[in-house]
């Protein structure tokens, strides 16, 4: 069986350089919680550096030559301006990997100011989601993206290659091909992660949905927040060595009524309360372990991107739940999750076929007996540390599934 994937605390070096006092709060913590080694001078450094990314901080003068490549944290760094390349070598703090409790790795802002929320949104075409074969529909839309590649079949018919992975959240529309704002995305999560786990993988599978939140049409109208109950992602398309990145992008017209924390910078308050969306695990019942946190939250910041192994996912539960702010000061999110999926498919004859052991088998309609058989799966992943075994499952509870992908 695969081994899961693990956060790797050898890819990462931290030189702090003598700081200046107004960052040695700052410094002090990103000390503690920094995804790797940390010194104080290049010396304590291996002798071979070529495979390590380095960031430095404080007092960068004392560079001097030596780690060419180092990226330096702008915020907290000084004396790097007749360093020869350092403007190219500028890195925010938002981009330098923390870790959270030992189950993920935080990159706070990942994605600088870029405005993905309307990127995304103005590149695709959000679609209904109902949550398993529930009949009602969810308050957020969703849509499924991958690569989408076009081939010649048989008889010059065309065929389309993609990936599916199959979850309960269902979807009106078919999965779609990724755009120029997906691509960048990826690219920038993918270089990212490379950096922080033990294995290398390739997150190649979103799925994004937008949150939105509603009130009733007169004054004393029953608010209604867009939220995710505590469970387990679905692995039966993943690889063992498979990731989660939780990324989030909010819609920049939503902040008017929020100012930035004066005890977090990363946060946006109203009266002293978040106005941000947070991400709570919770330990399942049975674990035994008492190295690992029992609850824990993350907070999910504008262009952020929290990013964990399967066995995170397998240990804990996790939960979407928004500000307790009414839905008039909070802004609108979008969740755009990034996971790997190793279940190739091919959509050709107006079919839908999926690659299992070198063939490609139909994907076949959903009937009662094996939708019972899958949901006694799903439950034992929702409720248990056991890596969950599903077997030969030929069919999919998301009819988008079975169209035609967006090319």
């Amino acid at each position: 069986m695969m081994m899961e994937n693990s956060i790797s605390k050898a890819k990462n070096a931290l030189v702090v350089f003598p700081t200046r006092p107004e960052d040695a709060p700052t410094v002090a913590q990103l000390k503690i919680h920094f995804c790797g080694q940390v010194v104080e001078t290049p010396s304590e450094l291996p002798a071979a550096t070529n495979s390590l990314r380095v960031y430095a901080c404080g007092n960068i003068e004392k560079l001097a030559g030596e780690l060419p490549s180092a990226l330096i944290i702008q915020e907290l760094s000084y004396g790097y301006e007749a360093l020869p390349g350092a403007a190219d070598r500028l890195v925010s703090l938002g981009q330098v990997p923390v870790l959270v409790h030992e189950a993920g790795v935080y990159f706070r802002n990942l994605f600088g100011t870029e405005d993905y929320f309307n990127q995304v949104q103005a590149e695709h075409v959000f679609q209904e989601l109902t949550e398993s074969t529930k009949p009602s529909k969810a308050l957020r839309k969703g849509i499924y993206l991958t690569e989408v590649t076009k081939e010649e079949g048989e008889e010059a018919e065309e065929r389309l290659r993609f990936r599916l992975l199959r979850c309960s959240s269902n979807l009106s529309g078919p999965t779609a091909n990724y755009r120029s704002a997906d691509r960048a995305i990826m690219c920038r999560l993918n270089e990212a992660v490379r950096h922080v786990f033990d294995q290398e993988t390739e997150l190649n599978h979103v799925l994004a949905q937008v949150y939105t939140n509603t009130k009733g049409a007169d004054n004393n109208g029953k608010e209604v927040k867009a939220k995710i109950k505590a469970h387990s992602d679905k692995t039966k398309d993943m690889p063992a060595d498979g990731l989660i990145a939780f990324c989030t992008f909010y819609d920049p017209a939503g902040f008017q009524s929020l100012v930035p924390s004066a005890e977090d910078p990363y946060d946006w308050v109203y009266k002293h309360k978040s106005g941000l969306t947070r991400l709570v695990f919770k330990l399942k019942q049975g674990v035994e372990d008492s190295s690992l946190a029992k609850e824990f939250s993350v907070t999910l910041y504008p262009n952020s991107a929290f990013v964990i192994p399967l066995s995170t996912n397998r240990l804990y539960t996790h939960e979407i739940r928004p500000s307790m702010l009414n839905v008039d000061l909070i802004p609108v999110r979008m969740g755009y999750v990034a996971r790997c999926s190793h279940l190739e498919a091919i959509y050709q004859h107006n079919q839908t076929y999926i690659e299992e052991g070198g063939q490609w088998l139909k994907l076949e309609p959903m009937t009662v007996e094996p939708m019972r058989d899958l949901k006694t799966a799903y439950y034992q992943e929702n409720s248990t540390e056991q890596r969950v075994e599903y077997g030969k499952v030929a069919f999919s509870m998301n009819s988008g599934d079975y169209e035609k992908p967006i090319l």
